[in-house]
């Protein structure tokens, strides 16, 4: 058996319960870690990944053009599907907010990375981004990607989540000292 189970998000402990109701029942709940962003690769603003094997992507991003078109925005939206770190930072950094649409999605570091980058998110009201995005009334954008900032840093952080999974080992540990 276990020492402990770790999970991503408060939604995945949820989904873990729902899925091993007999490991529930019995007592045992996983631990939420929640994944590190690495914050200090954004630089603050001076003025993205779809896996083409899933069909469901595939198709998605089909309707999402086709919204384009008959909506006649397809000459102002662009649809990047795969970029490299370099790219996805320097899109960050240019955008004014970041959108977030996937529902019940486990985590999702997309939105992390955008509040790290100081960028407002607007996500689906469900999953992990219901634990990750603040949800708080716009003032001014630059504001909200300066609280955005600094809830990753406080919450979802490298040093943040070391200082937990240390806690955690910490309480392992002791617990196979009895």
């Amino acid at each position: 058996m276990a020492d402990v189970i770790l999970v991503n998000s408060k939604f995945t402990a949820n989904t873990f319960a729902d899925t091993f109701k007999k490991l529930h029942a019995r007592g045992i709940r996983p631990v939420v870690l929640y994944p590190a962003v690495n914050a200090y690769q954004f630089d603050k603003p001076h003025s993205c990944g779809c896996d083409k094997l899933l069909r469901e992507n595939v198709e998605y991003l089909e309707e999402l053009k086709s919204l384009a078109e008959r909506n006649g925005m397809s000459d102002r939206v662009n649809f990047i599907t795969s970029c490299s770190t370099t790219e996805r930072n320097a899109l960050l950094s240019e955008c004014l907010c970041v959108l977030y649409t996937p529902k019940d999605e486990h985590f999702g570091i997309v939105p992390l990375e955008a509040l790290a980058a100081y960028k407002p998110v607007s996500a689906c009201d469900s999953g992990g981004p219901v634990e990750t995005i603040k949800n708080e009334e716009p003032q001014m954008a630059k504001n909200m990607g300066e609280n955005a900032r600094q809830h990753v840093m406080e919450s979802f952080s490298t040093k943040s989540f070391c200082q937990h999974l240390n806690r955690l080992l910490a309480y392992v540990a002791r617990g196979k000292e009895d």
